[in-house]
């Protein structure tokens, strides 16, 4: 089911009562869609799990014959990123809103790189609850981050590495970023850890390799960084993502998938995590 809706119907008592009535026996005459029915002495409430589109004629033709009660529809698409609100008044559709959002378990990035390859700073990233969270990765260090707040401000945490615990935290504001370790370090729930870790790999499987890793199974990145003559650092971006992916940017390189309203994450970790801590 990709579409989440409620209907709620608010007014008089009695009028609910027959306006229930009436919209119930068209919803089962037109067998379009199963809902459940979650109503009180106050109002009527109705949750629809859909494939398609909103059930709306019944309510608003009913509508037409109890103009003083107030129909009020919510409904979302958290896989396109899509939510919205209506009112309904005597048939007639009186407000309505949309809004556009970053999708529900979408996965966003931002990498970029130097001219000679390097790896600058790349950042993994998902919502989390109400928050954000996710791996950064530069050419010497890494870490899982948890960013909670806005754009306005914001509190970030960052792992020791990929350690289960956060060791260091930032208080950002658009002028300041106030820094402090964390004493003792605060564990990171297994659940979060749990997708951090399912981020962080999927991520490195696509993006990254490490000179660490054994020569057998770099070969071909380590022969291609040669030719290229790209220097090897501990943790390299693959060279088919530097030459068909990563794009020219402000005199180096760069790939991003986050919209104008996530694009300030990349940027408070750019700002905080890449710079030496004070």
């Amino acid at each position: 089911m990709n579409l989440v809706a409620t209907i709620t119907v608010r007014g008089d008592p009695q009028l609910l009562r027959e306006y229930r009535r009436q919209v119930n026996r068209l919803l089962d005459e037109e067998e379009s869609a199963s809902y459940r029915e979650l109503h009180s002495d106050e109002r009527l409430e109705y949750e629809f799990k859909l494939h398609g589109g909103i059930p709306f004629p019944p309510f608003v033709s009913v509508s037409q014959a109890f103009p003083d009660l107030t129909v009020e529809v919510e409904w979302s698409e958290p896989l396109l990123g899509r939510s919205g609100r209506a009112i309904i008044r005597n048939g007639v559709l009186a407000e309505q809103a949309a809004q556009s959002h970053t999708p529900s378990g979408s996965v966003l990035q931002d990498v970029r790189a130097g001219p000679d390859g390097g790896l600058g700073i790349a950042v993994t990233c998902a919502r989390w609850r109400d928050s954000w969270h996710g791996y950064v990765i530069a050419a010497e260090e890494h870490a899982f981050f948890h960013i909670a707040g806005s754009a306005g401000a914001c509190e970030l945490s960052a792992s020791d590495g990929i350690d289960a615990e956060w060791a260091e935290r930032w208080r950002v504001s658009p002028d300041d970023a106030a820094y402090g370790a964390l004493a003792p370090r605060e564990p990171i729930a297994a659940d979060e850890l749990l997708d951090l870790d399912r981020l962080a790999l999927e991520f490195s499987r696509e993006w990254v390799w490490f000179r660490e890793s054994p020569p057998e199974e770099t070969a071909v990145e380590r022969r291609r960084f040669a030719e290229y003559g790209y220097p090897v650092r501990a943790a390299n971006l693959r060279s088919e993502k530097l030459h068909k992916v990563l794009s020219p940017r402000d005199g180096a390189l760069g790939f991003e998938s986050f919209g104008e309203g996530a694009r300030w994450i990349p940027e408070v970790l750019r700002r905080c995590w890449l710079r030496p801590a004070k």
